[in-house]
């Protein structure tokens, strides 16, 4: 069990955190969102923090958004509930945007893998699975006739964490089409992938 910090201590560490809020490193910013839930039960005066949460849910940056959302709800009162409010609403409406527009369809091949970035970030932000719409779409870009779009579902789909080996099977039959194609450009895009160790198909295909 880790040592329980006392309200002094948690306050100071708290007011210490809110300064890495200047980094551009993923991984620590993701665990600043994480302590500053933990400790917002504790520390004195978190409200603090609310200016650089809220910068982060209106930055460009998607994979802020989902996890500063959640951090500021922990911390907030009644005060600020509205304005909160206001900012989920929005992270909804990205969502109900990437369904309403993938059934569209588009004539750029470039709007789909925008598209598929997003739906990538945002089943990585809320631990969403393959049973969720955002996976669907990113899926049914595999069967997309513009290679470059089923490329980057595909790459996509290797580096999610959600999905199992078996998922994996349709993305690796496309990649193995890709390192088997006449054209090299295909077939660079996919070698240069970092395949996980479940993908082992490919694996055998680069070596030979």
């Amino acid at each position: 069990m880790g040592e329980q910090l006392g309200q002094t201590e948690a306050t100071e560490t708290f007011f210490a955190m809110s300064k890495l809020f200047q980094s551009k490193d993923m991984m620590l910013r993701r665990m600043i969102y994480l302590s500053l839930k933990e400790m917002s039960t504790v520390a004195n005066d978190v409200i603090i923090v609310t200016s650089s949460l809220t910068r982060d849910m209106t930055e460009k940056e998607d994979s802020h958004r989902g996890p500063a959302i959640r951090a500021l709800c922990k911390i907030i009162d009644a005060s600020m509930m509205q304005s909160v409010e206001r900012y989920m609403k929005q992270a909804i409406v990205l969502k109900k945007l990437i369904v309403k527009f993938s059934k569209a369809g588009f004539r750029s091949p470039y709007a789909y893998c925008f598209l598929i970035r997003i739906a990538s970030n945002l089943i990585n932000e809320e631990g969403e699975g393959t049973d969720s719409p955002m996976y669907d779409f990113i899926d049914s870009c595999l069967r997309h006739k513009n290679e470059m779009v089923i490329y980057e579902a595909a790459s996509t789909i290797v580096s999610l964490k959600c999905v199992t080996p078996k998922e994996l099977s349709s993305a690796v039959n496309v990649l193995q089409l890709f390192i088997s194609s006449s054209k090299p450009v295909l077939r660079y895009a996919a070698v240069a992938i970092q395949y996980p160790a479940a993908v082992t198909a490919c694996n055998v295909d680069l070596e030979t």
